[in-house]
């Protein structure tokens, strides 16, 4: 076994469901056959640090970290930001590395940064899937309308919620925020009303935020066998998900538009694509899976 030692963080360690802290690093090394969860960094293989352990918000006292132990430490950076920490670690896992400040590229560094996506939360894991055609809404999209925007970034998103609000009016639609809003209500277990009106929706419609890439809900709605139709993405990830087979990528509002209404129109396909990205986001796409890629990388050095 491949002992791991996460350095708690007394600010998370009562709200189990705060963050990639506790729901993709520590559910990943709990769930993952190869590794086990240690109490000290002592004797422990590897220490793994999240973004909450050094960007000196959490209460965590990154000069704490015992310096000898830095050959064996190794930041799994989660955060939207797309600056990173020059923490001495050998190994820096990165979610956000797109600057989309101007043009769609990676961010360079001058560190090797390794990119690393992200999953299916280990609460997802067992939802009861309905086929397409028995679902209720047959487009979602959990965004805000221009003129309910309440914070920054979120303007891409508006303006999809806006077209399929206005376009797909005569359709059954849920377009807005369902539950409370942001990490506390989507990553709380018992969050009914999002889960249930995802698991009840037969296209779910997803759109990266405005300066960054890579967001949750498209793993959530993956979970919930619903069909994702998302904007493209440009940051690599093992085991990728291919268009219009495990889910429908859009670049224009038009191509959204007609994709919607070709597939509505072809319920077979949709299922298809539902049950294709819900197979590979259960086979490839867990926390367990991210832990895998890490070791797989970090173990080869």
């Amino acid at each position: 076994m491949i002992k791991i030692h996460i350095p708690p963080i007394e600010k998370f360690e009562n709200q189990k469901n705060k963050g990639e802290y506790n729901h993709i690093i520590k559910d990943g090394v709990l769930s993952n056959p190869r590794t086990e969860l240690t109490n000290s960094g002592e004797n422990a293989d590897y220490i793994f640090l999240d973004f909450r352990h050094i960007n000196q918000r959490s209460g965590y006292n990154i000069n704490n970290l015992n310096k000898d132990w830095l050959h064996k430490t190794v930041i799994i950076d989660y955060s939207d930001d797309v600056n990173i920490s020059m923490l001495e670690s050998p190994f820096y896992f990165k979610r956000s590395i797109v600057d989309k400040s101007s043009t769609l590229e990676f961010k360079k560094y001058k560190r090797n940064v390794i990119p690393i996506s992200y999953c299916v939360r280990n609460e997802c894991l067992n939802f009861k899937i309905k086929p397409i055609e028995k679902r209720d809404y047959d487009i979602s999209v959990f965004f805000r309308t221009p003129d309910k925007i309440n914070k920054s970034g979120m303007n891409n998103r508006a303006i999809v919620a806006k077209y399929v609000q206005d376009n797909f009016n005569n359709y059954n639609i849920w377009v807005g925020i369902a539950g409370v809003d942001g990490e506390a209500g989507r990553m709380s277990q018992g969050n009914d009303s999002y889960y249930n009106t995802m698991l009840n929706s037969k296209i779910v419609v997803n759109c990266n935020p405005d300066m960054w890439e890579g967001d949750y809900r498209l793993f959530e709605a993956l979970s919930c066998g619903s069909a994702v139709f998302s904007d493209p993405m440009i940051t690599p990830v093992i085991n990728p998900l291919i268009n219009e087979k495990d889910l429908v990528y859009y670049d224009t509002l038009e191509l959204l538009g007609e994709r919607i209404i070709y597939y509505l129109n072809n319920m077979d396909e949709l299922q298809k694509i539902a049950s294709s990205g819900y197979n590979k986001a259960m086979k490839y796409h867990k926390s367990s899976d991210r832990i895998d890629e890490i070791l797989n990388i970090i173990l080869k050095k």
